[in-house]
């Protein structure tokens, strides 16, 4: 069985590091700043399902060198945001959408860490 490194090593930092992290940043940041975690009460997708999706794409896609890619990325974060905009009209939420914001900026940045891990650009060739 042959391993391919820099794709086992790029993967792993994308979903596994990026999953440990994001989260953890997410809850410090929320905290020093007094908010509680999470304002939702209903249902919905879990945070962590939708953040190791979104690396996991954004690493392939990085990986290949797809035309577009810092666009999409940056694009699908303004989507997320779109997504909760009335929410985000209740002055009290700011900080929870400000929050977001900088924990999907930082899971992007893990996707793409581990695309150029992927590729070879980073540590490799």
């Amino acid at each position: 069985m042959i391993i391919y490194w820099p794709w086992t090593t790029g993967l792993a930092v994308s979903l596994i590091l990026g999953g440990l992290v994001t989260p953890l940043f997410l809850y410090v940041l929320r905290r020093s700043i007094g908010l509680s975690y999470n304002p939702r009460s209903t249902p919905e997708v879990p945070g962590w399902l939708t953040g190791s999706m979104e690396r996991f794409f954004f690493t392939i896609m990085v990986a290949f060198d797809v035309s577009g890619t810092s666009t999409a990325m940056i694009a699908w974060i303004g989507i997320k945001l779109a997504t909760n905009w009335n929410r985000m009209l209740d002055i009290n939420l700011h900080g929870y959408a400000f929050s977001a914001l900088l924990a999907g900026l930082l899971s992007m940045f893990f996707a793409l860490l581990g695309g150029l891990i992927c590729s070879g650009k980073l540590w490799g060739g």
